[in-house]
């Protein structure tokens, strides 16, 4: 029993960026279910996924498990980065369209 929590919790660096993916996906796609979303609200859920990235690098880099750890910093890594450059071209969209 302890060592699978031990199993569960060394694989948390992995789980997490799974779900923010998906989490970001489905932000990407709700601007077609609602045709009247402002680009704020996409920004902001845009940027605490991204904050949820970077939560997960930083667990990732606390895993005692040497695979894990690089695994998880690459990745985490690499969308992190990713999800900023998509946020900040959000962000001049936003400022060159306007309110």
């Amino acid at each position: 029993m302890e060592n699978q929590k031990m199993n569960r919790q060394e694989a948390i660096p992995l789980i997490i960026p799974v779900v923010l993916i998906i989490a970001a996906l489905l932000v990407f796609s709700i601007g077609r279910w609602v045709p009247n979303l402002d680009l704020r609200i996409s920004i902001f859920l845009f940027s605490l996924i991204d904050i949820g990235f970077l939560v997960a690098l930083i667990l990732g880099t606390k895993t005692y498990q040497f695979g894990i750890r690089v695994i998880s910093v690459i990745s985490n890594g690499i969308f992190f980065v990713a999800l900023t450059l998509f946020t900040l071209a959000l962000t001049l969209a936003y400022g060159i369209g306007g309110p």
